[in-house]
């Protein structure tokens, strides 16, 4: 039996980390002292230049804005950190003490930014896509299959879920889109794609001689559905037949195709998700569709989000 049927259920418990007391009163003195990073960068400067005048052209900036700003932290901090000479200018004993402090801070801070930034790459090239639990084969699949064909580096992150877990992961800011067949209230959504509703036969069935099933021909039957739909099938059932249908569930078109061929029901499945089973074929149902829409989770738009919405088909 094949079948598309991929993803990872989401972890959606969030336990936020306490706030890291000691990190924050660390940074108490210099903010007492109003001690920025630009005063950082030119005491440096100033110590392996030997001067102001050449920090300043080493930075790009007036001699003038160099001089001030470190007499400005020699006031605040109360203590000289340049002892100054026709010659420049050298550490004092309290500089260097400062200096080695300084050193240490800016290579930390510039770190923290280096790591930030190939995170937010990491970031950037990873796509984080719901779908629901049960469902995701067909046209998603060849949605997905374009996508990487022209974005060879891209990452995906496939999450499978229910509608409920979805839209909340989708508002939470933690998937970039995902695929439903109801868009919650409040998220950005579009239409994506529709796809045929086809019946699952057990062969030897009657209903394997036509080339395509009435919603009256079902009346009476048992109909297995996987989870994601029942809802829409009971109530395309109610509309159709005029009362209520005898439901099954199965967890996955797999499921559905086994159960199907042991004799316990029609299989009700999206086209892209009726899988090959032995002892079972599939017929199309006229005029019945499900109709998906793409929809934006709570986070910066990426620019492959744009790239994958520019393939949808739409329901026209």
């Amino acid at each position: 039996m094949a079948c598309g049927q991929f993803g990872r259920q989401p972890e959606l418990c969030v336990s936020m980390p306490a706030p890291d007391l000691a990190a924050i009163d660390q940074g108490e003195a210099s903010a007492r002292a109003g001690l920025g990073l630009h005063h950082l960068r030119y005491v440096l400067a100033a110590a392996e230049q030997g001067g102001f005048r050449r920090a300043a052209r080493r930075l790009g900036v007036q001699q003038s804005a160099v001089s001030r700003r470190i007499q400005e932290l020699e006031g605040r901090l109360g203590a000289p950190i340049f002892e100054r000479g026709p010659q420049g200018v050298r550490l004092t004993s309290a500089g260097e003490d400062f200096v080695r402090g300084a050193q240490g801070a800016v290579g930390e801070l510039d770190l923290a930014v280096d790591r930030a930034t190939e995170a937010a790459r990491a970031d950037h090239a990873t796509l984080r896509v719901g779908i629901l639990a049960g469902l995701g084969g067909g046209v998603l699949q060849d949605l997905l299959r374009q996508l990487v064909a022209v974005e060879p580096d891209l990452a995906l992150d496939l999450v499978e879920g229910g509608a409920e877990v979805l839209a909340a992961a989708l508002g939470q800011g933690r998937l970039d889109l995902a695929f439903l067949l109801t868009p919650p209230a409040g998220l950005v959504s579009t239409p994506a794609w529709r796809e045929r509703l086809v019946i699952a036969v057990p062969i030897g069935d009657p209903m394997t001689e036509a080339t395509s099933l009435c919603w009256s021909d079902l009346a009476g039957r048992r109909l297995l559905v996987v989870e994601p739909i029942a809802g829409l099938v009971r109530d395309l059932a109610a509309r159709r037949l005029g009362s209520a249908a005898m439901l099954g569930r199965a967890g996955a078109p797999a499921s559905l195709a086994r159960l199907v061929a042991l004799g316990q029901g029609l299989g009700l499945v999206g086209e892209g998700d009726a899988c090959r089973a032995t002892g079972v074929v599939y017929r199309p149902l006229a005029r019945s569709f499900l109709g998906f829409d793409a929809v934006l989770g709570r986070r910066p738009e990426k620019p492959v989000v744009r790239q994958l919405l520019a393939l949808l088909p739409g329901v026209a």
